[in-house]
């Protein structure tokens, strides 16, 4: 279920936790390739609620890899919303609570510039046409996370791309501060390089297997393919159309090495 609000702490050496979590579970701002502690005192407001639109790690993945504000909007509602204040700027972030990964809500994700130009406008209009439709007044809580809303790059972080915890001084997560995150970044797919032929690439392929010439005798007129299957390399010879006799269908001949 979604947390509930956030008490505000006001000790200089207190840390920003997840909403009326139990035990104070303190929130992470993952920075390059550590997890920082963000001070209670730089918490500008905090979300009402985690995100629990993400069910897998692989989902989470995929969102945090895209920019694009489509996708992003769903998680740019108010009550979702952290928003933080450093000597480097001012950002919003969202947490995401997944199933499973009770401790995912910790993670504080940054809403890119690009995703807040496109969404922040958008989607306070659209609480503001709800909240009036619905006849209802907002309290001082609920109006400080909308005006999260009227965020922008150029008045809140014009000279960076989000908040430097490392320049803030803002303490390393260590030990039991720590947590695993349940995402998993998409798989990289590989791309071929523009105007790379097929024999090229089988080349390629020789020259990152063969170590020297006599590994074995291409026959004159075949072109090949190298796979590695099993620990053994497969070396599969074709006849080009040019040797191929009388119509008959491509043979093949295999070869085994060990690689």
């Amino acid at each position: 279920m979604p947390s509930a609000p956030a008490t505000m702490l006001t000790s200089p050496n207190a840390k920003a936790t997840v909403p009326n979590s139990k035990g104070q579970q303190t929130l992470l701002l993952p920075f390059g390739k550590n997890l920082y502690l963000v001070p209670a005192t730089a918490i500008k407001s905090y979300a009402k609620y985690s995100n629990d639109q993400i069910k897998t790690g692989e989902d989470l993945g995929a969102l945090l890899a895209t920019k694009a504000p489509e996708k992003w909007k769903p998680y740019c509602k108010p009550d979702y919303l952290t928003c933080i204040e450093g000597e480097t700027g001012t950002c919003v972030y969202t947490t995401f609570q997944v199933p499973g990964w009770p401790e995912e809500r910790r993670f504080l994700r940054l809403i890119s510039a690009t995703v807040a130009a496109k969404n922040f406008e958008k989607v306070k209009e659209e609480a503001l046409e709800k909240a009036n439709a619905d006849g209802v007044e907002m309290n001082d809580r609920q109006q400080k996370r909308l005006d999260v809303l009227d965020w922008n790059k150029e008045n809140d972080c014009p000279n960076r791309a989000q908040i430097n915890p490392e320049i803030e001084k803002w303490e390393i997560a260590t030990g039991d501060e720590l947590a695993k995150s349940c995402f998993k970044a998409p798989e990289a797919k590989k791309r071929t390089k523009p105007g790379s032929s097929q024999e090229e690439e089988a080349e390629a392929k020789r020259k990152q297997y063969i170590c020297h010439e006599e590994f074995v005798k291409q026959p004159p007129g075949t072109t090949y393919k190298i796979n590695e299957v099993g620990g053994l390399l497969h070396v599969l010879f074709y006849r080009t159309a040019a040797t191929v006799v009388g119509g008959a269908a491509e043979e093949e001949a295999e070869a085994e090495e060990e690689p």
